[in-house]
C-alpha cells in the first residue's frame, strides 16, 4: 500500500479523482495516453471536484423546519423542496446527488490510498457502491434534461447521441465492477484507480457542460 502511495504521487494525483461522472469509453487505449489524459485533466478535475452546488438554500433560524427524535428537537436551516416543476427538474436533482455520491466513494478510495490516515478496511466498501452507482448511471438520463445555456451539467448531445453516449455508460459500468472486483483481490489499486478515472475524464469532455 505504502509503494502505491509513493506511485500515486508521482503520478500527480493522474490515478484517482472524481468521477463522478458518468464516465466512459467503449474502447481501449494505448497506456502512454491514457495516462497523458489523466495528468492533462488532474487540474480540472480537482476545481470541479469543489465547484457543485450543494442546493442548500437556508432559511433563518425563526423559520426552520422543525425535526424531532430521540436526540431532542432540533431546526432544519435547509428544508427539502416540496417538489419540482417537472419530471425533467426531479431527475435532473436525483442524477446530480447519484454523481456526487458515485464521486465521493472514489475520493475516499483515493484519500486511503494516498495518506496514512488508514481506511483500507472499509476500501471495499466504497468499491462496491462505486460499482453499484456505476451500474446504473443510465437511468439517471432517461428524461432529457440537458442544463441550460452557459450552466454546468449535462449537454443535449446525450440525448441527440444516445447510441454513443451508451458507449460511455456500458464502459464505465464494467470498468468499476472491474475495480471492485479488484478492491476484493487485494490487486493494483493505483491502476485501478487510473483506469477508472479516465472514463469519467473521457464522458465528461464530451457530454457535460462545463
Amino acid at each position: 500500500m505504502k509503494n502505491s502511495r509513493k506511485l500515486m504521487a508521482g503520478l500527480g494525483l493522474a490515478a484517482g479523482t472524481y468521477v463522478l461522472a458518468a464516465g466512459f469509453i467503449a474502447f481501449s487505449v494505448p497506456g502512454a495516453e491514457v495516462q497523458q489524459q489523466g495528468a492533462d485533466s488532474a487540474g480540472h478535475a480537482q476545481d470541479h471536484g469543489h465547484s457543485h452546488d450543494h442546493g442548500h438554500s437556508h432559511v433563518d433560524a425563526a423559520q426552520a423546519e422543525q425535526l424531532t427524535g430521540p436526540f431532542g428537537a432540533h431546526g432544519d436551516r435547509h428544508p427539502q423542496a416540496p417538489g419540482f416543476a417537472s419530471a425533467a427538474d426531479g431527475l435532473t436533482e436525483r442524477r446530480r446527488r447519484s454523481m456526487s455520491a458515485l464521486s465521493g466513494h472514489f475520493r475516499a478510495i483515493s484519500a486511503t490510498v494516498l495518506s496514512d490516515a488508514g481506511g483500507e478496511d472499509m476500501i471495499r466498501i466504497h468499491a462496491d457502491a462505486l460499482a453499484a452507482l456505476g451500474g446504473q448511471i443510465d437511468k439517471l438520463f432517461k428524461v432529457a434534461s440537458p442544463a441550460p445555456e452557459g450552466e454546468k451539467g449535462a449537454l443535449a448531445a446525450i440525448w441527440e447521441e444516445q447510441e454513443r453516449f451508451a458507449q460511455y455508460t456500458a464502459a464505465f459500468a464494467t470498468e468499476s465492477a472491474r475495480f471492485a472486483q479488484t478492491a476484493r483481490e487485494g490487486g493494483d489499486m493505483v491502476n485501478g484507480l487510473h483506469d477508472l478515472r479516465y472514463y469519467c475524464v473521457a464522458c465528461h469532455a464530451d457530454f457535460r457542460q462545463r
